[in-house]
């Protein structure tokens, strides 16, 4: 394992751990796909979009979504 990835898993932790407390919170996440509201946790897909080397963000997508929601990503960067 890379040393920035050790660095960033703690990060990515907390970040799925405030996910799950915005849906407690708010009874629901958006999906980033699909802007439904998303009301059951184990339909949650957790991508982690990175902003530079050592940081990313965390966007919560409904699971049937997921795939095509990363394929959209990539495809952006080429």
């Amino acid at each position: 394992m890379s040393h920035n990835y050790m660095g960033t898993l703690p990060d990515r932790i907390v970040g799925i751990q405030r996910l799950e407390a915005l849906l407690i919170e708010n009874g629901y996440l958006i999906c980033q796909f699909s802007g439904e509201k998303i009301y059951d946790l184990t339909e949650v897909v957790a991508i982690f979009l990175p902003l530079s080397s050592t940081s990313d963000q965390i966007v919560a997508v409904r699971s049937n979504y997921a795939p095509e929601f990363v394929q959209k990503c990539l495809a952006s960067l080429q």
